[in-house]
């Protein structure tokens, strides 16, 4: 027979998380969170299609400076790279951050751009001429 631990999660609703990072990291609340050998973390990213005219990536990029941000498109895969520096007491760390988005081929490359705004990364990405719907008119 087993004993099992029931945790209510009312009264902790970390302690399943907690759990799960104990079992796979190690056992002290977000133990190693910052290591430098924890690379290639994901970040949250929005896309949208503006009105038929281009896409819209949306990431979340806070306490990243726009000279650690890194974006690169090839083979209609966008991917977006970031490293973000962290001071604990008297060590600085590093943060990596990585996300691949595979895009459409209708994008015009040559007028891609980002903008990086209160750790807010918008990258747009319009479309080509050929591939825009054209409305036709019926005589």
């Amino acid at each position: 027979m087993h004993v099992i631990k029931y945790d209510n999660f009312w009264n902790d609703p970390f302690a399943e998380m907690d759990r799960i990072f104990d079992r796979t990291v190690g056992n002290s609340r977000f133990a190693g969170l910052f290591d430098n050998a924890n690379t290639g973390r994901s970040f949250r990213v929005d896309v949208y299609d503006d009105n038929n005219e281009a896409y819209q990536v949306v990431a979340e990029l806070p306490g990243v400076a726009k000279e650690d941000v890194d974006i690169q498109l090839e083979n209609g895969v966008l991917t977006i790279s970031a490293k973000r520096h962290i001071k604990q007491d008297d060590k600085e760390q590093t943060a990596q951050y990585r996300r691949s988005l595979t895009i459409n081929d209708d994008i015009n490359a040559d007028k891609v751009t980002a903008k990086l705004e209160d750790g807010i990364l918008t990258v747009s990405l319009p479309k080509a001429e050929a591939r825009k719907p054209k409305a036709i008119t019926v005589s």
